[in-house]
């Protein structure tokens, strides 16, 4: 019985041994855990950037018309804005410095230049032909706005022959301008659209040195087909011939029927003197002109 008692107090004994040794291991456990601390990432610092003023814009180089004259000739000048219709706006000076513009369109206001024109005319009043706002802004130039008239100022005769845009019903519905400066004639068709130039208007037109004239214009249904410009400056048959309206097809047929074109950038300086021997020279005074 002792024997058996002394068994069990052992047992108790190894029992409270282990339950003790579980503590102390769960216990060394929680020590050893690993704690876990949360690792917050600051914002990035920004650093303003300073701002750097802008260096000044160059100014754009303007291409103006000349206005002041000291060649001695006449002038002529492309002088319109435009980017569609660069060569139907003209301004012609005297030697004496006197001013004309005909058929204004897409014109440089005064605040760009002061063309300051003794006169202005329209040969038909489509907007690529004429400009309202240009006219205004010079109230005391003389006006012939595609109407039957005549002008005279100091240096300039002027005076408009009843025509048709594209009929050969002569309606009004175009204007030649006649321009006589300093032993010159010269004359702007408009957008005539004829078939041919009548008996009265040649008589009226007479000798002409230098024209202003047509070869394509849907609008006076002309074309290289129908010839329609190409006879009528034949019938004309001035010295120097300015295209307005025109494309690849009737410079193409200009250069085959009357020679190689002579290109002039913006300024033609001519006189009387300057005139060629023969007739029906072309003479293209391209466009340059930049406004803004």
């Amino acid at each position: 019985m002792k024997k058996i008692l002394a068994i069990m107090v052992v047992l108790v004994l190894f029992l409270q041994g282990c339950s003790s040794s579980e503590d102390k291991s769960m216990g060394k456990e929680a020590e050893t855990t690993p704690t876990i601390i949360a690792t917050v990432t600051s914002a990035p610092t920004v650093t303003s950037i300073p701002t750097v003023a802008p260096t000044d814009t160059p100014a754009p180089v303007l291409v103006l018309p000349v206005t002041v004259n000291d060649t001695g000739k006449v002038l002529i000048q492309t002088v319109s804005g435009s980017t569609t219709y660069k060569t139907n706006s003209y301004m012609i000076t005297s030697t004496n410095g006197e001013v004309i513009v005909v058929d204004p369109t897409s014109m440089p206001s005064k605040d760009i230049i002061d063309i300051n024109p003794a006169a202005i005319m329209s040969t038909h009043s489509h907007p690529d032909h004429t400009d309202a706002k240009f006219v205004s802004s010079y109230p005391n130039a003389q006006t012939l706005l595609y109407t039957d008239g005549e002008l005279q100022t100091k240096d300039f005769h002027i005076y408009s022959i009843k025509a048709s845009h594209g009929t050969d019903t002569i309606d009004g519905s175009d204007y030649i301008m006649v321009i006589e400066v300093d032993g010159l004639r010269i004359a702007h068709m408009g957008d005539i659209g004829e078939t041919a130039l009548t008996k009265d208007q040649l008589k009226a037109l007479g000798k002409i040195d230098i024209a202003f004239m047509q070869f394509e214009n849907s609008y006076s249904n002309m074309s290289v087909s129908n010839m329609k410009g190409f006879n009528i400056i034949e019938q004309l048959d001035p010295k120097v011939i300015i295209p307005t309206h025109f494309g690849k097809a009737s410079q193409e047929l200009m250069v085959e029927r009357y020679g190689e074109i002579t290109n002039f950038d913006n300024l033609l300086e001519i006189s009387k003197d300057d005139l060629p021997d023969k007739t029906l020279n072309v003479y293209m005074i391209l466009n340059k002109c930049k406004y803004r």
